[in-house]
């Protein structure tokens, strides 16, 4: 069984829920005391079936015990519809869950409700409101920042590349016209040599490569020979 930190459940459950309201405060944290905050909070987007449901984000037994003991959590009941216990499957069993709670375990294969937490009709308080809208603008913003970072970052690496494309292109280009001269200078050379032999043999024949090879091949051997 995987060992998990808290922020990283939370952040687990925050992927399945498909919110970004993590540790969100429950209204204001400077003008009231002891505000708490939300683990993991989802909200049902529904004019008619609106729903804020509160998960509590809990790694260990002993934290679990003494969060239900104090009567603690029951400090978000008033800002949520469903208040859901999370934990690592295995560590709480649901007899021991208080009644208006709920509990949603992590496995293996991922989370599962092993208690539907019975939905309360009460109206949200206006602050707790003012947290997500906040929340929600913070949220855009750090989007919009890592767009822009992303967006610089890919504007450096494609001049990285077109800068490297171009120094190869002008490397190539420069191969390219030292080849072109080197083999000119071949040609040269080797249109030369044919010169050089047609007048020492006194003929105005084109010989081809090969035959050049064994010309200057019977040409040395004579000359050991004499």
């Amino acid at each position: 069984m995987k060992s998990w930190k808290h922020n990283e459940l939370a952040e687990d459950l925050g992927n399945v829920k498909q919110t970004n309201f993590l540790d969100i405060p429950l209204g204001s944290v400077t003008m009231e005391f002891n505000t708490q905050r939300a683990d993991v909070l989802e909200v049902k987007p529904s004019y008619t079936r609106f729903c804020v449901s509160i998960y509590e984000v809990k790694i260990s037994r002993a934290d679990f015990q003494s969060d239900v003991r104090s009567g603690k959590w029951r400090g978000y009941l008033d800002h949520c519809h469903r208040f859901y216990f999370a934990v690592p499957a295995g560590m709480v069993e649901k007899q021991e869950v208080p009644p208006e709670a709920g509990l949603i375990v992590r496995g293996e294969t991922g989370w599962s409700t092993l208690k539907a937490a019975k939905p309360r009709n009460i109206e949200i308080p206006y602050t707790t409101l003012l947290s997500l809208i906040f929340a929600r603008q913070r949220i855009n913003h750090s989007g919009l920042a890592r767009e822009r970072l992303y967006k610089l970052e890919r504007y450096n690496q494609t001049k990285s590349f077109y800068k490297a494309l171009g120094q190869r292109l002008g490397d190539a280009l420069r191969n390219k016209d030292e080849y072109e001269m080197a083999k000119s200078n071949f040609e040269r050379h080797t249109e030369r040599v044919h010169e050089l032999i047609r007048e020492g043999l006194g003929e105005n024949h084109y010989w081809p490569e090969w035959e050049l090879r064994n010309l200057v091949r019977q040409i040395k051997e004579k000359a050991k020979a004499s």
